[in-house]
């Protein structure tokens, strides 16, 4: 049985609040009512929460149009269901392992969330394991270990393109050290 396995980090993540489901009035057009944001949560799978050096990815086997890009795991977070929470379901449903999760990633943004389309939001975590070898489940046709420098050569799906980046800049361009922003 999968679960969630905390670390002191992590802790501090757990206890934080679901963002809010709405846009910002800000970004919205005058007269229109906010739409629901739906969260999905992603997992940066690292080979150690405290000086990475290569990180999981994970290619799509479906829906036909996305076939083949890469992009993290993770899925969608249910009503009442805690994203972190959501983050260790889905990880045990797609890759049959168990999280322990480290720190959020976060935009360099005001913003609290990385925006996939009008509607979507995903929130990231780093994430280990300690299952040395990962299968890629039913969801994905593959997965594989690379490092930041391999991973800039893959064909993500263009909203992770900036969580890669932010990813590379956290491990620090492979030093070997991930530094919170």
């Amino acid at each position: 049985m999968c679960q969630i396995v905390e670390n002191s980090e992590a802790a501090k993540v757990t206890q934080e609040a679901q963002p809010k489901g709405a846009q910002s009035k800000a970004a919205q057009p005058k007269g229109t009512q906010p739409k629901a944001t739906q969260l999905v949560v992603g997992a940066v799978v690292v080979d150690d929460l405290r000086q990475p050096t290569r990180f999981l990815a994970a290619q799509r086997a479906y829906p036909a149009q996305l076939r083949g890009q890469w992009e993290f795991p993770g899925g969608k977070v249910e009503p009442g269901e805690a994203p972190q929470a959501a983050l260790a379901r889905e990880l045990c449903e797609e890759l049959d392992i168990v999280a322990k999760i480290g720190m959020e990633v976060i935009p360099d943004t005001p913003l609290s969330a990385w925006p996939l389309k009008p509607g979507l939001e995903m929130r990231v975590w780093l994430v280990s394991t300690e299952r040395p070898e990962i299968s890629p489940g039913t969801s994905h046709m593959q997965v594989k270990w690379v490092t930041p420098v391999q991973a800039l050569d893959l064909n993500w799906l263009a909203p992770d393109l900036p969580i890669v980046r932010q990813i590379i800049k956290l491990m620090g361009a492979g030093q070997g050290k991930c530094a919170q922003s």
